[in-house]
Parts: C-alpha cells; sequence; structure tokens
C-alpha cells in the first residue's frame, strides 16, 4: 500500500477511534483467521540467546504502540488507528484466548481494516519470514503474567 494511503487509513482510523471511543484491548484486530491457522501450534522455541535480538526487534517495530513493556500503552497507543487499541500481552487473561496461530496471523497479515497495525510477513514492506514471526509469537508470550484468582 503506497505510504500516502497507509498515511490517510491511519489518520481516518484514529479519528474514528477517538470519536467513537470504543477502543478495546480485548478485542482482536482480526476476527478473519481462517481455522486451519488458528489451530496452528507455534514450531519454534524462543531461545535464551535470541531473546535480545527479538527484544530489540519489538522494541524498534511493536513499542511504539504496544509499548515498551507490552501492556499496549506505547507513545501511540491511543492514535494507532481503528476500532481496536494494541494488544495488552501482559494480560494473561486475553493471552489466554488467543492461540498461537491467531497471534501469528495478525503478525503476518497486520491489523486489517480494525487497526492500523502493518503485515510483516513475507509479501510486506517489513518482509518477515515466517520463522521470525514464529520466534516473535513466542516473544510476545513471554509478556503474560499469571492471572490473579
Amino acid at each position: 500500500m503506497p505510504k500516502n494511503r497507509t498515511l490517510q487509513r491511519f489518520a481516518i482510523c484514529a479519528l474514528t477511534t477517538g470519536l467513537a471511543g470504543i477502543a478495546c484491548s480485548s478485542v482482536s484486530a482480526r476476527d478473519d483467521v481462517p481455522d486451519e491457522v488458528k489451530a496452528r501450534k507455534n514450531p519454534v522455541t524462543l531461545e535464551e540467546g535470541d531473546v535480545r535480538y527479538y527484544e530489540r526487534q519489538f522494541k524498534g517495530k511493536c513499542a511504539r504502540c504496544h509499548g515498551i513493556d507490552g501492556t499496549g500503552s506505547g507513545a501511540d497507543a491511543a492514535a494507532s488507528g481503528g476500532l481496536v487499541r494494541p494488544a495488552n500481552f501482559t494480560d494473561a487473561k486475553y493471552m489466554a484466548t488467543r492461540t498461537d496461530g491467531q497471534l501469528f496471523y495478525q503478525i503476518l497479515m497486520g491489523g486489517g481494516e480494525r487497526c492500523a497495525m502493518p503485515a510483516f510477513g513475507p509479501e510486506s514492506d517489513h518482509a518477515w519470514t515466517e520463522d521470525k514471526i514464529w520466534h516473535m509469537v513466542a516473544f510476545v508470550r513471554r509478556f503474560a503474567k499469571p492471572s490473579n484468582p
């Protein structure tokens, strides 16, 4: 998508979000995840030696919306565009409702029409491999804290 169209979509979505006031981090930006993808389990394990690399990737690509701490409260979260705010990865209850496949698809395809999250898949401007996306799924799962009873 051309940059000017992306910015235009971002501005319209940000305005809509601000006026509607219905942004909610407990809702996923995508509800169109194919069943076969939703059912996929993460085939990779994030090794301790990889954590620093994915932490840098997260800080550089994700933190401005998801927050450096994964709470969904980054500097651009309020204006992230769309009806769905950035996910709070520290919310164990929410994260338990997301399959590995759903997280993978969200990163692969982006936020769709409901938020401004860009796609990171091989066909996107970011051109992440599936392996890299699976590693990021493992990394964001590290933020989840046990829920309080």
